[in-house]
């Protein structure tokens, strides 16, 4: 069984805001600063996700602490039992204090693309 992402509608729409905002060309166009790498951030983070590889540190991947009300909503969109754990994860394309960034939930079958954009855009519809 192969791994699938799934995006979802929050997503979806503003993915398709930050494809076209120049502020965003670097993450998609750009190549990510790691070692032996000849990727954009955003195909270095999507090969990562495919073949089950650890996301570099230099993304600074990390749990998200957000409310109880604020989990089970996302629980809710997302299809999952209200008794299932969920651990919501973010992502930096541009390192550590970058401002270009993934919510996203990961398990072993499926990773789920929640949010994309920047802290402003993202915690304002979440």
């Amino acid at each position: 069984m192969s791994h699938r992402i799934e995006r979802t509608a929050l997503f979806h729409k503003q993915f398709k805001k930050v494809q076209k905002d120049p502020r965003w060309r670097p993450i998609f166009e750009g190549i990510a600063p790691l070692e032996n790498n000849t990727l954009s951030a955003w195909d270095y983070v999507l090969v990562c996700f495919f073949e089950r590889r650890p996301i570099p540190e230099y993304f600074y991947p990390h749990e998200l602490k957000i409310s109880n009300k604020l989990k089970q909503q996302i629980k809710k969109r997302l299809g999952i039992h209200q008794n299932m754990t969920i651990k919501i994860l973010e992502l930096h394309f541009d390192g550590h204090n970058g401002d270009h960034l993934l919510v996203y939930h990961d398990t072993p079958a499926i990773t789920t693309m929640i949010a994309i954009g920047t802290h402003h855009t993202i915690f304002d519809q979440l």
